[in-house]
């Protein structure tokens, strides 16, 4: 399972690869602790917290979610593209 950031105008959208349609999971907000969250009214929430090292910023995610995906999403080499481990 793959995820991936977009803007859409000036915010910031979590997405999961899904077949021919990529499927959006939502808009991401910035709590006072440094977590980004979904508030979808009757989807799926997530929320992912950066464990990347000091130096290696945005490079893998802690992904919560409120239908049971707990794990790590990892940076995949070149790309924008994250996978769930």
């Amino acid at each position: 399972m793959e995820f991936y950031f977009k803007t859409k105008g000036a915010e910031l959208h979590l997405y999961r690869e899904n077949g021919f349609f990529d499927e959006d999971l939502g808009k991401l907000t910035e709590t006072f602790t440094g977590k980004l969250k979904t508030n979808n009214f009757l989807g799926e929430n997530f929320e992912l917290e950066d464990i990347s090292g000091f130096f290696s910023k945005g490079e893998k995610y802690s992904i919560k979610s409120s239908k049971g995906i707990d794990g790590i999403i990892e940076k995949r080499g070149f790309s924008d593209r994250y996978e769930l481990k």
